[in-house]
């Protein structure tokens, strides 16, 4: 797993497929907000762009990658279902109970070996409670 980072949208295919939907989304605007000329951090480029249409794409784009049954995703597939979930619920996006669910219920069963793994149990238990938190406030 080529990882770079502790958060789930930090793998290389969860990052490919929300890079692959905020292009389909928003175009030449991302492309100017992912411009080296502009000095804007990935994360609040995203912090503008996450919207429920970027959900959708990302979500395609994974199921693009590894096919559409999710039953036989293998672990990194389902981590960058899961990472493109946490993404979109840490930067505000309503995100379906359904997504929502299967991304927390992924997270807890997660067995990949991170470099390091201390630090990504903390981060994972974070993202499980804000898919959690944000289902309770939902209701």
């Amino acid at each position: 797993m080529g990882h770079w980072g502790v958060r789930s949208y930090e793998v290389d295919e969860a990052n490919d497929a929300i890079d692959a939907a905020m292009d389909r989304v928003h175009g030449g605007a991302y492309d100017d907000l992912m411009s080296d000329r502009n000095p804007m951090p990935v994360e609040e480029v995203h912090r503008q762009l996450a919207n429920p249409e970027t959900l959708a794409a990302a979500i395609d784009a994974v199921e693009e990658e590894f096919g559409t049954d999710r039953d036989a995703w293998d672990d990194l597939a389902r981590l960058a279902f899961c990472g493109v979930v946490v993404l979109h619920a840490e930067r505000g996006v309503p995100v379906a109970d359904d997504l929502r669910n299967q991304a927390a219920q992924w997270l807890e069963a997660e067995e990949l070996d991170w470099d390091p793994q201390p630090k990504r149990d903390v981060r994972r238990r974070r993202e499980v409670e804000l898919l959690r938190r944000s289902h309770k406030e939902s209701d």
